[in-house]
């Protein structure tokens, strides 16, 4: 395991019993079959074909509505079980969409990825494997997807990455913060310090940083702190009686 700045020497990840189900918590399994690899969902064809079924089979109003939504969950999937991994544990799946498949239960839009069962460690540093771990992850992998939904729906990309950037913050400020010693919280504020100042995106889609831009100050409210997005995930149009989120910019 690493300690500060010294390498990581294992060849092959291991993840515990306990680990497992905790990233399956977050929507990760080992070792699975998916309908889709990740790769294949960055043919906008395919993707547009997938969330027109979703629309027909009733769980979405429109493709636009069923592509944020769709872009909310492949977000969480990605960012919060990887990111949760290499910060609490010191473990960084190394995955770019060749290695992640999507399995889709359609009948209740209920989405998980998987990865296969072996995984080798780098022997770089921490930094260095940070960087790499964040490049396969955003570059290869959320920025593509981005870039695919936004020609598949014609969404606004800010939406996108937003619906994104919402759980990079709940795995750095709420999740790992409530269940982390204080050497894991202490790497938490590095890594994520990196990931909103330090880590340049590469896609047309954002500006040099996909997240900093959704990270504005917290309001008090009566009911804790809020970060009120800045752009609507159109979940109004798909939640009882049109309710918005609390975070939603139409809910200040």
């Amino acid at each position: 395991m690493v300690k500060g700045g010294r390498s990581i020497v294992q060849e092959q990840l291991v993840f515990s019993r306990e680990e497992k189900e905790k990233l399956e918590q977050l929507r990760l399994t080992f070792g699975g079959k998916g309908e889709h690899t990740a790769q294949q969902l960055l043919d906008s064809e395919q993707l547009k074909a997938l969330l027109e079924r979703l629309v027909s089979e009733g769980h979405f109003p429109s493709v636009i509505v069923a592509g944020s939504q769709f872009m909310k969950r492949y977000g969480f999937m990605t960012l919060a079980p990887i990111l949760y991994a290499f910060t609490m544990w010191d473990k960084p799946i190394l995955a770019g969409p060749d290695e992640l498949e999507v399995a889709m239960n359609t009948q209740a839009a209920v989405m998980q990825v998987t990865i296969p069962n072996s995984l080798k460690r780098s022997a770089k540093e921490r930094a260095d494997i940070r960087a790499e771990l964040a490049n396969k992850l955003i570059n290869e992998n959320l920025a593509p997807f981005v870039e695919t939904m936004v020609k598949a729906t014609k969404l606004s990309a800010a939406i996108l990455w937003e619906n994104a950037a919402i759980y990079l913050f709940w795995v750095y400020e709420t999740l790992i913060p409530s269940e982390g010693n204080a050497e894991q919280v202490s790497r938490a504020k590095e890594d994520f310090h990196y990931l909103l100042k330090e880590f340049n995106c590469t896609s047309f889609t954002c500006g040099a940083n996909p997240f900093m831009p959704y990270y504005s100050e917290k309001i008090e409210r009566d009911d804790g702190p809020i970060r009120f997005r800045r752009t609507c995930c159109l979940y109004d149009q798909i939640s009882e009686g049109g309710t918005c989120c609390k975070t939603c910019p139409k809910a200040r």
